[in-house]
């Protein structure tokens, strides 16, 4: 939580950064913002977010000592809206600073722009277009429960089934369907999967490595042996 509230400075540095080098101050400042401009900031505030989050679970599976810490999340053979709070903490960790870093950039570049006047939308304390897509079946993502959008749609939301499928231990899914909201982004680097029918899955790690995650300990405790393992090699 330090860490998170320290990184919020990104903002102000970014926003200062650009004054410095620009010698302009806010050259199209928004005082009393319009609800369709909030609506704005708030989806690129989104955008920005899910962007982040691709990027890093993207770097979680192509960096070895990475994978290492996120095979926690994929070790689950059984999936359930629980396996979303199966992350080892030092991914928490990583993950949590790659993402507000990414988000607070690009929100110093926005507040240059137009200044600090907007707000994101929220509804109950979540921002809206989470709210929403909250409704449209995210807590199915983790469970046995095939949801597939319509193909155009897949190619713009990551559906249910879609995360189920990056959860397969089938190679045909192997890096695939790295997005948490927008799937666009793997289309765009050419990682999207979207199913044409109903895929019958298996979950877990390939080669029975999901059973050296057996344990909370083994949880824990799993990735540094595997990491001090790659060490040694290289050291030979």
């Amino acid at each position: 939580m330090p860490t998170t509230l320290s990184l919020a400075k990104v903002v102000d540095i970014t926003c200062q950064s650009l004054i410095q080098i620009t010698g302009i101050i806010t050259p199209f400042m928004i005082t009393n913002p319009q609800l369709w401009q909030q609506i704005v900031f708030s989806i690129f505030v989104a955008l920005l977010a899910d962007f982040a989050n691709f990027f890093y679970h993207s770097l979680a599976h192509k960096i070895p000592i990475l994978w290492e810490f996120h095979k926690v999340h994929h070790s689950a053979e059984a999936i359930t809206p629980f396996t979303v709070y199966r992350i080892h903490p030092f991914e928490m960790f990583l993950a949590t600073i790659t993402i507000v870093t990414i988000t607070n950039f690009g929100a110093g570049i926005w507040i240059y722009l137009f200044g600090n006047g907007m707000k994101e939308l929220l509804i109950y304390g979540v921002s809206f277009e989470i709210f929403i897509f909250y409704l449209a079946g995210y807590n199915l993502r983790h469970s046995h429960i095939w949801l597939a959008y319509p193909q155009w749609i897949s190619h713009i939301f990551i559906s249910p089934a879609q995360h189920q499928i990056h959860h397969s231990v089938d190679p045909k899914h192997y890096d695939k369907n790295f997005g948490y909201i927008f799937a666009f982004w793997d289309w765009m680097f050419g990682c999207l999967y979207v199913p044409s029918k109903y895929e019958k899955l298996s979950f877990g790690l390939s080669d029975g490595e999901s059973n050296l995650f057996n344990s909370v300990i083994n949880m824990f405790l799993q990735p540094l042996r595997a990491i001090g393992q790659r060490l040694r090699k290289k050291s030979v």
